[in-house]
């Protein structure tokens, strides 16, 4: 998982969530404002949310991280809100499909929560270093699945393939950390991005 840079809600949604008696609608524009702040990566796994088009059923998924069965007050909050995959594969529910209802405690706008977080270079698995945020990892929002396990494995063992065929200076591996934390030119960002910004950050810190 990495932060998220929240930014602020589009003109139309804030004007719909100012007309009195208006319930929750999602719309195009709030969700294509989170699909940029997000580089069109799903706020929990990191997959890349589909575009829905005739040849794709999928779809994204507007979540509302307190939910708002319990959190009426937050419903039209897009502070409180998220954009995520579909969250099914392999018949295996994760992200906003697993969490459903519940609320969750990730600070997904605060760098703490990706400070805590490594994962296993042997098979994938993340955790977090925070009892509570670990939990929700693993038991809401169903991190820790093996289809998703075995993405961000093959995903890093992408770039530590590319690493083992020579010796990488210092300012390459600076180059190459930057090109998964910034998005490319059309606003999107690799998918399953975390574990490799993890993995580069550890290599430059035993370089120095």
């Amino acid at each position: 998982m990495i932060k998220i840079n929240k930014g602020n809600a589009p003109t139309s949604w804030t004007r719909y969530r100012n007309t009195p008696g208006v319930v929750y609608q999602a719309t195009d524009d709030l969700r294509n404002a989170l699909l940029t702040e997000q580089g069109f990566i799903c706020a929990y796994c990191m997959r890349t949310i589909p575009v829905k088009d005739l040849g794709n059923i999928e779809t994204s998924r507007i979540d509302h991280i307190k939910c708002r069965a319990d959190n009426p007050d937050l419903e039209l909050e897009y502070e409180n809100m998220v954009i995520c995959c579909p969250g099914f594969i392999d018949g295996n529910e994760h992200c906003d499909k697993s969490k459903g209802t519940s609320s969750i405690s990730l600070p997904l706008f605060n760098i703490a929560l990706q400070n805590s977080i490594t994962y296993s270079s042997k098979d994938g698995t993340i955790r977090s270093s925070n009892e509570i945020w670990n939990q929700e990892i693993n038991s809401v929002i169903k991190l820790n699945s093996e289809r998703l396990k075995n993405n961000r494995f093959q995903t890093l063992d992408g770039i530590r393939y590319a690493l083992e065929k020579r010796k990488w200076k210092k300012a390459e591996l600076q180059n190459k950390l930057l090109e998964f934390i910034n998005p490319d030119i059309l606003g999107k960002k690799r998918q399953y991005c975390g574990i490799v910004i993890w993995y580069l950050q550890k290599k430059l810190r035993n370089l120095d």
